[in-house]
């Protein structure tokens, strides 16, 4: 199930569709929400828990479409040694702890440019 499927019913106002996924799928949606209240220190847990809800579902369908993975050892190497420094800098100053989700997106698709560039 990807962004497409979901964005088509949307379109579509298919609300049986829309409420079967999110109730056949009630614990994504809560680790979506926990991460989005952990990140963000309780504020604004629901917009960040769908934006990394949609990071996930669109890299699905990216990633289904071109036949192409970032999981893999060098991939997700990456991803963590870059994320980690960026996510613990931005969450000790004052001013840049609002753009954690901002930062998570971004990193994400930085290593997935740079592993197709390498592969």
């Amino acid at each position: 199930m990807g962004f497409l499927e979901i964005l088509n019913a949307m379109v579509n106002l298919d609300v049986v569709f829309l409420v079967g996924v999110i109730m056949n799928n009630l614990s994504w949606v809560f680790f979506f929400l926990t991460a989005g209240y952990i990140f963000t220190d309780g504020k604004h847990a629901i917009r960040n828990g769908v934006i990394f809800s949609l990071l996930v579902l669109t890299s699905q369908d990216i990633f289904k479409l071109t036949g192409f993975g970032i999981y893999t050892a060098f991939g997700l190497g990456l991803l963590y040694m870059l994320r980690v420094p960026m996510l613990l800098f931005l969450q000790n100053t004052r001013d840049w702890g609002k753009h954690i989700p901002l930062a998570w997106v971004l990193s994400f698709w930085f290593v997935v440019a740079v592993v197709a560039f390498m592969t």
